[in-house]
């Protein structure tokens, strides 16, 4: 039920992103070339590859996404199992789903977003390969590529989840070191070979579609030293994040910390590597770096109810009742946050998220949205300040090419920006009088909201970043 309701639930801002990123790409232009996004490109592959089947005026169709990549994670929780019948491996899977169930929609997780991805990887890295090193359970030869693969995939859904692929690798080597340990050499050159495969197919597409050193550019060098001083981020709020609270906002966060804590114990009890242990434990507490509740740790959230789901039968394996009745009572425990938990990035309580209806996100036929397309031929581009992504999936017509969001942190980077990668929309616009394009500008809408009037100018302002008046080739009528 969440899953289906979430097709129809708010269009936000950053999804949206990628669902034009996608759009994009299979127009011809090329990722941090002509289209300049700060997320990893590993979303943009998943859209661009899953618009090759669903097309793109139905923009919900991407959420198909998310639930891909969720049922690809518990299908590994299911067949590593070690359980002696299908009916007990079955129970991992459902713990893991039943978690994430009630939180689908309040954490975003429905979403075609970066953040889902990278929980899913961190729950197939563990699942596959971690885990049963560190519990001393063979690992199978797909199980070792499909981990290995995980592993090396995770720096490309955000640069921030290096870490862990980091320290998970230094956790198996540290199992590897020890002669008595059922992970063995061949089991690390499976990974090796998983890894090697994905790192091949992806890096190809990359060549082929993207711009690597704009990818180091705008995400990592924009994210880094520009968007972070933005936002809370580094140690403190990281152990702010981590103490437990009952206040809407935060119950989510408290239930991804609880299942964590508990995960670890059991891990940490069960391994005759401690160390190693230890090690892979801080590796999913950096998922945390945002230190933050909202959507964007929908990474941790995932990564810490998929690894509870998968130490708790561990745990209980030789009582199927008592690992029943946990199950159950966690489950219970996270449908209470989800009835109680405010959704993020929209705060909606329970009964607003049920009077928000079901609204799949995709071509509109609006005025607005008509006018556009009736100034805008469809191999014409516009583009949308403030910024809301979303009016470019509704209007049917692409951004201007480098510029389909234009944010402070944005103007920042243009004041000293690496050579051969000059972004500034003040100076890029006069540049090209005679390109035609819309310029609309209305309220800053990044969840989609349309509360107040949007018009069409021939001139912006946008003093909250830099003031720069620009006269542009006018193609239209001054008002839509």
């Amino acid at each position: 039920m969440q899953v289906f309701y979430g097709f129809g639930y708010h269009a936000f801002g950053d999804e949206s992103g990628h669902d034009i990123g996608g759009w994009a790409i299979e127009n011809g232009d090329i990722l941090y070339r002509d289209y300049i996004d700060a997320h990893g490109p590993l979303v943009f592959f998943a859209t661009w590859l899953l618009g090759k089947v669903v097309g793109y005026h139905y923009a919900f169709l991407f959420r198909l996404n998310a639930l891909f990549i969720t049922l690809i994670s518990a299908a590994g929780l299911y067949f590593v199992s070690s359980a002696a019948s299908w009916r007990e491996r079955l129970l991992s899977p459902a713990l893991f789903l039943g978690l994430l169930g009630p939180v689908w929609i309040v954490q975003a997780l429905n979403m075609n977003g970066y953040w889902i991805f990278g929980g899913n990887l961190t729950v197939l890295a563990c699942s596959l390969l971690v885990v049963p090193a560190l519990l001393d359970k063979p690992v199978q030869k797909w199980a070792a590529a499909g981990g290995g693969a995980a592993l090396v995939l995770l720096p490309f859904v955000a640069y921030s989840f290096l870490p862990v692929t980091a320290l998970f690798t230094l956790s198996l080597l540290v199992v590897l070191c020890r002669r008595t340990a059922k992970l063995n050499r061949k089991d690390a050159l499976y990974s090796l070979l998983g890894a090697a495969g994905a790192l091949g197919i992806f890096l190809l597409w990359v060549l082929l579609y993207a711009d690597l050193k704009g990818f180091i550019v705008y995400h990592f060098i924009n994210n880094q030293f520009y968007y972070a001083h933005y936002i809370p981020f580094g140690f403190a709020a990281v152990f702010k994040s981590l103490r437990p609270s009952l206040l809407p906002a935060n119950l989510v966060q408290t239930l991804a910390v609880c299942s964590l804590l508990l995960g670890s114990l059991i891990l940490l009890v069960r391994t005759r590597y401690k160390i190693a242990g230890l090690i892979a434990i801080v590796g999913l507490l950096s998922l945390d770096a945002r230190g933050g509740t909202t959507f964007q740790n929908g990474t941790f959230v995932v990564a810490a109810l998929g690894f509870v789901a998968q130490m708790v039968p561990y745990w209980l394996n030789e009582s199927r009742y008592k690992l029943s009745t946990v199950s159950a009572l966690m489950v219970a425990c996270s449908l209470l946050v989800g009835l109680h938990a405010v959704s993020t990035p929209f705060g909606e309580d329970y009964v607003q998220r049920k009077q928000a209806g079901f609204h799949p996100f995709k071509k509109s036929d609006n005025l607005i949205d008509q006018k556009i397309r009736e100034y805008a031929h469809p191999d014409e581009r516009i583009l949308v300040i403030p910024y809301n992504p979303n009016v470019y999936i509704e209007a049917d017509r692409l951004p201007i090419k480098k510029y389909h969001a234009y944010l402070p942190w944005e103007a920042d980077y243009a004041k000293s920006p690496v050579a051969g990668y000059e972004r500034d929309i003040c100076v890029d616009l006069p540049k090209n009088p005679r390109q035609s394009f819309i310029l609309i500008t209305g309220p800053y809408g990044g969840s989609g909201s349309r509360k107040t009037s949007w018009a069409v100018l021939s001139s912006f302002c946008r003093r909250s970043i830099r003031c720069c008046p620009v006269s542009l080739t006018f193609m239209c009528g001054r008002t839509a």
